[in-house]
């Protein structure tokens, strides 16, 4: 029979093992924590560095526009012609003007080998009635005059 002290004593040496490694496991998540914390205020560092860096530029862009009131009265006239375009575009359709629209096609082909050619290019005029042409550039100024104003405000 083992006597009741060895057995306290290898309990006890065990015991004393298990919370060693425990303690170390805890050193090393608390060293894994600070690194962590360590890296995420690197981040936010860098973050309020490009953050800075913005709000300069930002502010050097909004100085250089200046205040010349020649300037603001052209991009008034410039901006208000183009609502007058875009509004013109979506009611011009209602004026009962007629738009003909001028449409190239060629017909006729070469035969034998580029003897006999009968191509020709004919131009037919379509009318379109209560209609207006819509240009792409007038939706592109439109959308570049707003984002200007609202980059301004």
């Amino acid at each position: 029979m083992i006597p009741m002290e060895l057995i306290t004593m290898g309990g006890g040496a065990l015991m004393g093992g298990v919370f060693k490694f425990m303690d170390q496991a805890q050193k090393a998540k608390a060293e894994q924590q600070k690194m962590l914390m360590q890296m995420n205020q690197q981040k936010a560092d860098i973050a309020n560095q490009e953050r800075e860096s913005a709000s300069k530029s930002a502010d050097a862009a909004a100085n250089r526009v200046g205040n010349d009131p020649f300037a603001k009265l052209t991009r008034r006239i410039f901006v208000l012609s183009m609502v007058g375009l875009g509004a013109w575009a979506m009611v011009g359709g209602l004026t009962g003007l007629d738009i003909v629209v001028p449409v190239t096609t060629e017909v006729g082909g070469s035969y034998l080998f580029g003897i006999v050619d009968t191509q020709k290019t004919v131009t037919e005029y379509l009318r379109f009635e209560n209609a207006l042409v819509h240009f792409e550039w007038l939706k592109t100024s439109i959308l570049a005059a707003g984002a200007f104003y609202l980059g301004k405000s």
